[in-house]
């Protein structure tokens, strides 16, 4: 026992010297750059947050065509999965349209707060498989997106 404790002894001194000698771990790391968008806003729109978005609206739909009426709510586990992955991705995108680049002004982040706990309030309640709740966050969704429009003349 005494002879592990003075290997394990020696193992450590050797340790502490050796980084106490080399150049700082910070000094050689690389540093991260820093978060940039790769497509502009009207693209992000498009490809990420309004499809994502409309998953969740389309909970409280209804599509009348020849063949009758056609409720949208989810009736499966994999109808439910879509609307989490949906979501999921909204909730994810609000961190992306926190990119410094992408704020447009002092108000930005308020619309982008909003947006994120709505995202995230949807998400659990499709986690619960909660169409109630899923319902009203639907109907926040859409104001809080119009508001958003509203204010940076995007209607």
């Amino acid at each position: 026992m005494g002879s592990i404790r003075a290997s394990l002894g020696v193992a450590v001194a050797v340790v502490i010297s050796a980084l106490a000698v080399s150049p700082s771990l910070s000094d050689n790391a690389p540093s991260l750059p820093p978060f940039q968008p790769h497509v502009d806003m009207k693209t992000f729109m498009e490809h990420v947050l309004s499809p994502a978005a409309a998953i969740i609206w389309s909970t409280n739909g209804t599509i009348i065509d020849e063949k009758g009426e056609h409720d949208l709510s989810p009736k499966t586990d994999d109808d439910w999965e879509k609307i989490v992955s949906g979501a999921a991705t909204l909730a994810e995108a609000t961190n992306a349209l926190m990119i410094p680049q992408r704020a447009l002004d002092a108000h930005w982040n308020d619309y982008v707060n909003k947006l994120a706990a709505a995202a995230d309030k949807a998400y659990r309640a499709a986690e619960a498989h909660d169409l109630k709740s899923i319902s009203e966050v639907s109907d926040r969704l859409d104001g809080i997106c119009a508001a958003c429009h509203r204010h940076y003349g995007l209607e």
